[in-house]
């Protein structure tokens, strides 16, 4: 018997030893290019310490306030460290100096998502569309805010457009999928969801959304996989 789409399913929108030297690296003064201090702290956070990253770039941002690729970085590792407060803080200074900056928009989007107001990140999204139309990150966040507000036919467009623009992302093609489902149409969601699970770097919930999809269609009559708490953080940490 096909399985109704509930509420619960909109949380499925929401993806070295030079590490021991970094914390006492020393702080980098004012003026200095932050560029080395970067890959430095995204070699720890793909090892599995963000907390290094995090120290390096808050170092990093101190010494340039003015830098704001560098303070969306900074407010980005704050946001995935749970630090929201922080991130938001972060985020103000930044905004004054450089308000139409598309990488501090894009992360204001994704804390306006994570705290719940929606309609503040769709506006984040779309003030990052208005100067950069072909944005594929903000044209992802943009379609999860639209889903997050039950706008589902406006939300696939957003999508689509991201999709166009960059074919093998699975972010974009996943929460495609996860908004079919939403708006009561599973049956278009197993054709982006079955090729996209048999891709080797696919996440677990991609696996789980195609479960999901066959069991809403009908097509899996065994009971429905939970969806394990999929938290927005994975989503915000897709939409960079």
């Amino acid at each position: 018997m096909p399985i109704p789409a509930s509420s619960c399913l909109r949380s499925g929108l929401l993806g070295l030893g030079l590490l021991g030297l970094a914390a006492c690296g020393g702080t980098p003064v004012a003026g200095d290019r932050p560029q080395s201090q970067l890959r430095l702290a995204a070699v720890a956070e793909a090892a599995g310490q963000p907390d290094v990253a995090l120290n390096i770039v808050s170092a990093a941002a101190t010494a340039n306030p003015g830098d704001a690729a560098l303070q969306a970085r900074h407010a980005g590792l704050l946001l995935r460290a749970g630090l929201v407060g922080d991130a938001q803080s972060v985020l103000g200074r930044a905004l004054a100096r450089h308000p139409r900056d598309a990488a501090l928009l894009r992360e204001q989007g994704r804390i306006a998502l994570l705290s719940g107001n929606t309609a503040e990140a769709l506006q984040a999204f779309e003030n990052v569309l208005a100067g950069a139309p072909r944005d594929v990150s903000a044209l992802n966040g943009r379609g999860v805010a639209l889903d997050m507000l039950g706008r589902h036919g406006e939300a696939q467009q957003s999508y689509r457009q991201a999709r166009a623009l960059a074919p093998d992302d699975i972010s974009v093609a996943n929460n495609l999928a996860m908004s079919f489902i939403l708006a009561g149409m599973p049956q278009e969601a197993l054709p982006i969801l079955e090729p996209l699970a048999r891709r080797a770097d696919a996440p677990p919930r991609v696996a789980n959304n195609l479960a999901i999809a066959r069991a809403t269609t009908g097509e899996q009559p065994a009971e429905r996989p939970g969806l394990r708490g999929e938290q927005m953080s994975q989503l915000l940490a897709a939409l960079q």
